[in-house]
């Protein structure tokens, strides 16, 4: 459970460093470089015309400008841009290349070429230019290919020429914590000690994670205990992680513990994140008190963020509080004026429909369409939930229509409410109906086997030939079961 509420906390982050950063209205932002490159969002379409204008519309391309913008571009996930920005820069600019862009560029090939290529531009780089920030990338894209034998190999080639630092301790560090070598973990650690490096937040934090990942608490405790508070060895994920394992075993007291030392140790930049995961573990520990407090003392020190609404209103459903969650929405519509996520209106028709209060669902959506927000289609899937439930079908069925209509990938539905309505179509001999769901569905997922029998109920209810039916669910690769043969038969209700 706290696993699928780290990796969910996680995603929430990102939210909230989009929400926190969304421009307020205001003149549109003065001519940049960045800007220009930002425009080209598609990572297939070439950067250098763009970079080439700049220059002959007469504008300065200094180095610093450029690195800034590899920077940005990375932080955005935009390797093939990141790195076709960082060529330029040497290649058209001429402009001196430092040991600090060869390291920043063998993770960009690795990212966009592969590994095998990254090793190769390693080997082409001038002696010169072989500092240990270089050797260090070329290690980091061993780990994250995890090719322990060649990370091996360049860790004691590293070693031999002298280039000792818990950077490189680090990621051979990851890269058995990756491979499930835990034992090696414990290892690399003693080694470092043993060889005068001294270890940082991320050695400890990296043994912390091997003594989690074997389930061992004297282990975990230990960590924990030597961990001096004032050399900050332990950042706040790091007791988050401890609390996470001492809950899942019971002991309770201790997580608590861990969790009051997440809180000490939360900075402003990671604040959405770590304040979300307290808002959500002290929920589920049942601390509701303790749930409040946290969320007085996160807006007493952070700017509040739409994202961080969504957890708000989350714990608060948890609880069963549903007019605290009200509230908790309407607050938000003050407080992020410039911008609120949709799913914030997610989360309570959701609740809504689950407890049968589908008017007042599609009177909060209706609201948010006034508000000029778009719901998105998972909201007209939970619509449709909702009037199923309450014995409106045709409502229900429209419904569906209308959220598999809106749809796009990457959405996924569910098929609880296709199923259903397929089965109102084929009530109806609605063959015509049947077919236009599935077509629509389609282009969101495979059709299923349940999808397919659905539809041949219709037929054989309809008294419509099957042939053709049937020879497109064998190209999708279902082949005919013994309950294709009953429906064949007509025995089905």
């Amino acid at each position: 459970m706290f696993r699928r509420l780290l990796r969910r906390l996680s995603t929430n982050a990102e939210g909230a460093v989009a929400a926190c950063s969304s421009p307020s209205p205001s003149q549109p932002p003065r001519d940049n470089l960045f800007r220009r490159i930002a425009d080209v969002g598609r990572p297939h379409l070439p950067l250098s015309p763009v970079l080439e204008q700049w220059v002959r519309e007469g504008h300065t391309a200094k180095k610093d400008t450029l690195q800034a913008i590899v920077k940005k571009l990375v932080g955005l996930r935009r390797f093939a841009h990141a790195l076709e920005v960082s060529f330029w820069m040497t290649d058209r600019r001429h402009l001196h290349l430092t040991a600090g862009d060869v390291a920043y560029r063998l993770e960009l090939i690795s990212k966009v070429h592969g590994l095998e290529k990254a090793v190769e531009y390693f080997g082409k780089v001038p002696k010169q230019l072989r500092k240990p920030q270089c050797y260090g990338s070329l290690l980091r894209c061993y780990v994250e290919a995890k090719d322990v034998e060649k990370a091996e190999q360049l860790f004691t080639e590293m070693e031999e020429m002298g280039m000792k630092s818990s950077y490189v301790y680090n990621w051979m560090m990851k890269l058995f914590l990756k491979t499930g070598q835990l034992e090696r973990v414990h290892a690399m650690f003693r080694d470092m000690k043993e060889k005068g490096v001294k270890p940082d937040m991320f050695s400890v934090e990296s043994l912390l994670a091997a003594y989690i990942a074997a389930e061992d608490f004297e282990g975990v405790q230990k960590v924990l205990s030597k961990a001096n508070p004032h050399e900050k060895l332990l950042s706040w994920h790091g007791y988050a992680s401890s609390a996470k394992l001492l809950m899942e075993s019971g002991m309770q007291e201790r997580a608590v513990m861990a969790l009051l030392e997440v809180e000490r140790r939360i900075s402003p930049k990671k604040g959405n994140i770590a304040y979300s995961f307290l808002l959500h573990t002290y929920t589920d520990l049942g601390m509701y008190s303790e749930a409040e407090r946290i969320w007085k003392v996160y807006k007493s020190k952070v700017p509040s963020c739409s994202s961080m609404y969504m957890s708000r209103i989350s714990v608060l459903l948890k609880m069963n509080d549903i007019d605290g969650a009200e509230e908790a929405l309407k607050e938000c519509e003050r407080v992020c004026v410039s911008y609120m996520d949709a799913r914030l209106i997610n989360l309570l028709v959701d609740a809504y429909c689950k407890e049968g209060l589908v008017e007042k669902a599609i009177a909060l959506v209706d609201d948010a369409i006034k508000k000029g927000r778009t719901p998105y289609a998972n909201t007209w899937y939970k619509l449709a939930g909702g009037f199923f439930m309450t014995g409106q079908v045709l409502k229900a069925v429209d419904m569906t229509r209308k959220a598999l209509d809106s749809a796009s990938p990457p959405w996924k539905p569910d098929l609880t409410n296709v199923l259903m309505s397929l089965d109102h179509f084929m009530d109806q001999k609605d063959v015509e109906a049947a077919e236009k769901m599935a077509t629509m569905l389609q282009k969101l997922v495979p059709l299923t086997r349940d999808v397919y029998h659905s539809l041949l109920k219709t037929y054989v209810r309809a008294g419509k030939p099957v042939s053709d039916l049937l020879e497109r669910m064998k190209k999708d690769g279902l082949e005919a079961d013994e309950e294709t043969d009953r429906i064949l038969a007509g025995e089905f209700e």
